[in-house]
């Protein structure tokens, strides 16, 4: 019987081994029950003696004091450079880069809950599709606001209040000196950005007033030159609108 009894519990499925076990020592339906409960708790909590190192070390996660004030200076900014360029006497003058407010009131397809509860300043680009089209998705601390460009471009801008803190290490601060060498100055918000690719997207990446921001453009054919090079994306940035401008503290 015993032969047997180990047999069984060789073959017994790993789901099952628990009550199997249990079972087996006891004919106390009680204290079958409560051994099979110990092993189920145990299985599922006991850590492992030494877990594989995989990558960096897990690094700390903060969340970011918003600069509001930064944010109205910029603001301010931008309008004087409007007043001044509607001052010229030029028959046609461009219009300087920088972030301009445009309250979510005036997007038909914006839910202004999604906007009012987002704890930073909420940024989408300008343009006649992306204002008709555009949708904003908060969780607080970030947001998510996706919007049809053009014919054959979708867009999407995030941006969060959380960050990582890398510490001191060596490899982290000689890939972040990289990064910031390779960095151009993305004029709507006087910051520094980054451009990467994917096989879904490309990607403009920048931090301002306490916040990190990644604006993505997907396009229906991957071989489309406004999506394989850069400029597309850049002027996309290079005048932003801000969703929220009377947000302010925490």
């Amino acid at each position: 019987m015993k032969k047997l009894a180990i047999a069984a519990a060789l073959i017994a499925s790993a789901t099952g081994a628990a009550s199997f076990v249990a079972n087996a020592q006891t004919n106390d339906p009680e204290a079958g029950a409560r051994l099979q409960a110990t092993l189920e708790e145990r299985a599922l909590t006991r850590p492992r003696l030494a877990p594989p190192r995989i990558g960096q070390p897990a690094q700390r996660i903060e969340e970011s004091r918003i600069n509001w004030t930064e944010m109205r200076t910029a603001l301010a900014i931008s309008a004087r450079r409007d007043s001044s360029g509607n001052q010229t006497t030029a028959a046609v003058i461009q219009r300087p880069p920088g972030l301009r407010a445009s309250p979510a009131e005036r997007f038909k397809t914006v839910t202004l809950r999604e906007v009012n509860i987002t704890r930073l300043p909420v940024l989408a680009p300008e343009g006649g599709r992306i204002s008709q089209t555009l949708k904003v998705y908060s969780l607080g601390s970030s947001y998510s606001a996706t919007a049809e460009v053009e014919d054959g471009v979708a867009m999407r801008m995030s941006g969060a209040r959380k960050k990582i803190v890398v510490g001191d290490l060596r490899s982290a601060r000689t890939r972040i000196a990289a990064m910031r060498k390779e960095s151009r100055t993305l004029g709507s918000v006087d910051a520094p950005y980054l451009i990467t690719r994917s096989e879904s997207s490309t990607d403009l990446t920048f931090a301002k007033f306490g916040a990190g921001y990644v604006l993505s453009i997907m396009c229906d054919d991957p071989a489309d030159k406004r999506c394989a090079e850069d400029d597309y994306i850049t002027k996309l940035a290079s005048n932003l609108l801000l969703l929220n401008p009377d947000a302010e503290g925490e």
